[in-house]
């Protein structure tokens, strides 16, 4: 990557790293790693998270906290390697769909709020809450998961460096 490119990258790592950095200490609790990961557009599993990803930021000292060097390297290595990129609106569709067994084109956000929390790895309440903010629609409580898709394909395209 060029280092115009690398530069842009690395203020986009540090603005969403602030966010939750709330006190400006240069460093996050542990488990807000994947929560800013996803912001970023990355999507690793908690899996890869736990196993290679904090140890990797973490070096010799591992601790309840990341530092803001550490993160912002591994995250160049991990962006600028188009790893764990969000699956394509093909796959995600396919996924809601199987939810969907009626094929009404929506799925109730309830429902998906159980399935998020005690399916697979369980999602914090807290990315939960985010999730459906945005993907609920907010007068029938449903996620309308084309335009939800849509939605986040769009906004995924703006962000792309």
């Amino acid at each position: 990557m060029d280092n115009e490119k690398t530069v842009a990258l690395k203020e986009k790592i540090k603005a969403a790293f602030s966010l939750f950095d709330k006190e400006d200490k240069g460093c996050v609790v542990q488990e807000e790693v994947s929560t800013i990961m996803r912001y970023l557009g990355v999507f690793p599993s908690e899996r890869k998270v736990v196993e290679s990803i904090l140890p990797d930021m973490q070096g010799d000292e591992p601790a309840l906290y990341v530092t803001y060097e550490k993160f912002e390297k591994k995250m160049v290595e991990v962006m600028e390697n188009h790893e764990d990129e969000p699956d394509m609106d093909d796959t995600l569709l396919k996924a809601f769909r199987t939810i969907d067994k009626d094929r009404l084109g929506y799925v109730e956000a309830d429902q998906m709020k159980d399935l998020l929390e005690t399916h697979g790895t369980p999602f914090r309440a807290k990315e939960v809450d985010s999730f459906l903010s945005r993907a609920k629609d907010m007068e029938t409580g449903r996620i309308y998961y084309e335009d939800y898709i849509a939605m986040m394909t769009q906004e995924l395209e703006a962000m792309d460096l």
